[in-house]
């Protein structure tokens, strides 16, 4: 089928390192911002790293990117099993001495200890043995850093169960249609990592979309976030208030919305409730889950007693900009001068 336009034509165009930093607020950031509240401002904008965010990004990387742009960013290695502690202590004497030691051993046993110290490594065992364990069992990994290039080191381990999960997406019932190639002969397009950008309320906000499905002929048009979970997929329901994703789905909504209503050409195109592709690495057993409240505004409640309270993402967006600007000594709402009740901030709870 001849489409006359795409939807990639009117992204924002630019490459990630451009993307990430942009001053424009972002899903992540607001949803970091109100888990962790006013007293992580300072944070707010840290680099987080873990063993189960890289298994995301392998996963994302794979469906949404290509097997060369894996290899860029990735880089695959039979080493021992270390646990998320180990791997903070290695990773941050790698950012600190690689210029200076190629090798694990060679660092200074004051160094090694000061780190240990940092990440609360065994604090029980006598400071000989920490760091005796520490350089037995990070040598390997940090001798592969060492060689990597810059890259996200992958154990085989986890490697496995990417692909396991990239297979379980390509090829369940539920999901595998969203993952297909495009048929230049149907009018249906898949779209990986678009970016856009829009401005509400005096505030911008930014978002790349995992996957946006077109079809050109019925004029619809599907918004996708693909998530690695550690719950089952069938608790993803749990996931979704946890790690605030009516928030990505509301703030994702309206920033794509903006720019298809703005456009000539898309202005008809209808734009479809937000669908989360969910995948566990053990039980693999991929479902798409739908947001059916993704285009409302304002407060929303859930729960049998209404006792969960979700703060619609301009609410949030707002709070945060005039905090990032104007960097307030204390919260909105405290008197700094003279009295604060007591009951007033218990019922907020």
């Amino acid at each position: 089928m001849e489409i006359k336009k795409e939807l990639k034509d009117i992204a924002w165009n630019v490459a990630e390192e451009q993307y990430r930093a942009d001053p424009a607020l972002s899903y992540s950031t607001l949803a970091r911002y109100e888990r962790e509240g006013f007293n992580n401002l300072d944070h707010l904008f840290d680099h987080i790293s873990s063993p189960s965010l890289t298994l995301g990004s392998c996963v994302d990387t794979l469906i949404t990117g290509s097997q060369e742009e894996f290899d860029k960013l990735f880089y695959v290695a039979d080493i021992p099993s270390i646990c998320d502690k180990e791997k903070a202590v290695a990773d941050s004497l790698f950012s600190q001495y690689s210029n200076q030691y190629t090798s694990f051993v060679d660092i200074p046993f004051d160094a090694v200890l000061s780190e240990a110290n940092a990440q609360s490594y065994y604090k029980n065992w006598k400071d000989d043995t920490r760091v005796r364990v520490l350089t037995e069992r990070c040598a390997i990994y940090y001798a592969v850093k060492a060689n990597s290039e810059g890259k996200t080191i992958v154990d085989l381990d986890t490697y496995y169960k990417v692909m396991a999960m990239v297979k379980a997406l390509k090829e369940s019932p539920a999901t595998c249609g969203y993952f297909a190639d495009n048929d230049p002969m149907s009018p249906v397009r898949r779209y990986y990592q678009l970016k856009f950008k829009a401005k509400f309320e005096n505030v911008e906000y930014r978002c790349m979309a995992d996957e946006i499905i077109v079809n050109y002929e019925s004029k619809d048009v599907y918004l996708i976030d693909l998530k690695t979970s550690h719950k089952s997929e069938w608790d993803f329901y749990k996931s979704f208030i946890d790690w605030s994703y009516s928030c990505q789905g509301r703030l994702y909504y309206r920033i794509i919305a903006a720019n298809l209503y703005k456009n000539p050409y898309f202005k008809d195109f209808k734009v479809h409730d937000y669908r989360f592709i969910v995948v566990n690495k053990d039980t693999l057993k991929p479902l798409v889950w739908e947001f059916k409240d993704t285009k409302k505004f304002g407060e929303l409640t859930y729960g049998r007693n209404n006792q969960i309270v979700i703060r619609d993402p301009f609410t949030i967006g707002k709070e945060l900009r005039a905090y990032l600007d104007n960097k307030p000594a204390v919260p909105n709402g405290i008197d700094e001068t003279g009295t604060n009740d007591i009951v007033e901030w218990l019922n907020k709870l």
